[in-house]
């Protein structure tokens, strides 16, 4: 039998199976007589299905299980069919829920990291249980309450140590540096995360805030660190960072952005389907200042109402935006109550920003045939003016006044991050040594960049394995469609370059190897303060901001429309 009848047996089966699925597919659309366009029938009948499908399956499958994870996750796979902002919480995700919208909880105050197995406290929080009890970052948590939690995640953690305010969780951790365990009991409480996690003041009387998400306190802190900032002099410039900010609660965008506009000032409105969810938003307080030189950070992380303050400031030349384009979310979602106390968060609109466009990147309404969703293309975005006239674009997120893109992190740097493999070696040596008095202190040197690269080959550090999955795969087809063996040199040499070699792939990037140590021994000495203060040294952001707000008539420029000047034509 040649090559072409071997073929076709393994395909005819293949086709066989394609038709009289495709017949049995036809056989039940042409049977079903209910289906209606009608949404309320349609609705009712789907929930009918819904509950014969659940009651079958509780009665009849084989194994026990747990309805109401399956349910969960059931609807949310549902939900997913619409867009990724449409979720289902359950009872047992109401606390979680709150904490995206107050920042607030009840627990010990600390952030946790897990590497492998093993989970760390990454930085307690000022003031909080976890920092009256002396835990530092490194600490391992062995036990919660006489229970062992090794191997661990950190949602197990972190829900065997949040719980009641006022009450006790007894831990077993191993101190960073440390042979023996230590035992601590630890009173929960209150803990209201401040979302400013980073203010300074840099160059000549140039203010820097660093926010980190959107509560219903976000405003709150963010003025709180503009009065600490200028409480020693007033400021010549101010610069707000939303980058990584991927959004939260709406009211804290509206309030920040009138900070800086005249009360009153329109900042959005929504649009829906239904006439309810259609909504103009003005500022409401006083402002803290209309005239502070003003620039706002983003890149591809700043969303949602991260979008809506640069957005917004952008659309009424209040600021002038540095970084790279936005994620691009233009959808609102709003809440709802639904039996046994759990939370349905929905998209009901739209929003559209001063100069009247709208932000959204992806529309989920049309999907390609494989279930993706397409982003607008440049080509098809219209053009909007700011109020001075200056000339903006919908669609695609929002496009900054000044391009300066983000560092690309190679994937050794991004696995030696992710695996929590710098952040083990920096409190190492932090614990090792002297505490500094402030964070410019601090210095790694070029024997510990060796001793790190030593300790990652001794413990055969993995990365890059995409690569050599993709090569492999590749190979396999060249083999099927018999091109391996004249292409076997290429492969080979393809191979050998693709192959890590750890000493080889980080060299290039040693002095960005030294300043994350720099900035994980800051974060261990100083907490989130002192991590920021060493990573925003060399920020190219950052630097070109500070630059723009010591030009006054440079920044007066940009916000001012082509062919005018100071407001003239």
């Amino acid at each position: 039998m040649n090559f072409v009848q071997l073929t076709m047996n393994k395909i005819l089966p293949l086709l066989t199976a394609s038709l009289l699925g495709g017949l049995c597919l036809s056989a039940s659309a042409q049977s079903d007589k209910t289906t209606t366009a009608d949404p309320h029938l349609a609705t009712s009948r789907a929930i009918d299905i819904y509950r014969s499908v659940l009651g079958n399956v509780s009665t009849l499958y084989v194994d026990t299980f747990d309805m109401e994870k399956v349910t969960a996750q059931g609807l949310n796979m549902t939900l997913s069919q619409l867009d990724p902002y449409t979720n289902f919480f359950p009872e047992t995700d109401r606390a979680d829920f709150a904490f995206m919208t107050t920042g607030e909880y009840g627990g010990i105050g600390a952030y946790i990291l897990q590497v492998d197995s093993v989970v760390y406290v990454r930085e307690p929080m000022p003031g909080s249980p976890a920092a009256k009890a002396g835990l530092r970052p490194g600490d391992a948590f062995l036990e919660i309450d006489g229970k062992s939690v090794v191997p661990g995640t950190s949602s197990l953690i972190s829900n065997k140590l949040k719980g009641p305010i006022d009450t006790d969780v007894q831990v077993c951790i191993l101190p960073v540096g440390q042979t023996e365990p230590v035992e601590k009991t630890l009173t929960r409480a209150n803990v209201v995360v401040d979302q400013v996690v980073y203010s300074a003041i840099y160059g000549d009387r140039i203010g820097y805030i660093r926010l980190s998400s959107f509560t219903d306190k976000s405003a709150a802190d963010v003025r709180r660190a503009y009065e600490r900032l200028s409480s020693s002099g007033k400021l010549k410039g101010l610069v707000l960072d939303l980058r990584g900010n991927t959004g939260g609660v709406l009211d804290g965008a509206i309030d920040i952005v009138g900070m800086f506009v005249p009360k009153g000032t329109k900042v959005m409105e929504t649009k829906g389907r239904l006439p309810q969810s259609g909504q103009e938003y003005r500022t409401s307080a006083d402002p803290i200042s209309l005239d502070l030189p003003l620039t706002v950070l983003i890149n591809g992380s700043s969303a949602s109402a991260s979008e809506i303050v640069a957005g917004s400031l952008q659309d009424l030349d209040r600021a002038v935006l540095i970084g790279s384009k936005s994620f691009g979310k233009g959808l609102v979602q709003s809440t709802r109550p639904t039996p046994y106390n759990g939370i349905l968060k929905v998209t009901v609109a739209r929003y559209y920003i001063p100069s009247g466009r709208c932000i959204q990147q992806l529309d989920y309404s049309h999907r390609n045939p494989d279930g993706s969703v397409a982003a607008v293309p440049d080509s098809l975005t219209k053009t909007f003016h700011t109020a001075a006239g200056r000339i903006v674009r919908d669609g695609g997120g929002i496009r900054p006044d000044i391009k300066v893109e983000d560092e690309v992190l190679t994937e050794p740097i991004l696995s030696l991050s992710r695996k929590g493999t710098l952040f083990r070696y920096a409190t190492r040596l932090a614990a090792e040594r002297p505490a500094p008095k402030s964070s410019r202190e601090i210095s790694v040197s070029a024997d510990d960049y060796e001793a790190l690269v030593d300790t990652l080959e001794a413990s055969h550090f993995t990365y890059g394995e995409m690569s050599a999955k993709a090569l492999e795969q590749l190979r396999e087809l060249a083999d099927f469609e018999g091109y391996a063996e004249g292409s076997k040199a290429e492969f080979d040499a393809l191979k050998a370059k693709l192959t890590p070699s750890l000493r080889r792939d980080i060299a290039p990037h040693k002095e960005l190897v030294l300043d994350l140590l720099r900035g994980e021994m800051a974060m261990y000495y100083f907490g989130s303060q002192g991590y920021y203060a060493v990573m925003m040294e060399t920020d190219p952001s950052l630097r070109e901001a500070v630059k723009l707000l010591e030009e006054p008539q440079r920044y007066r420029e940009l916000l001012t429309p082509k062919g005018k000047s100071d407001g003239k034509e």
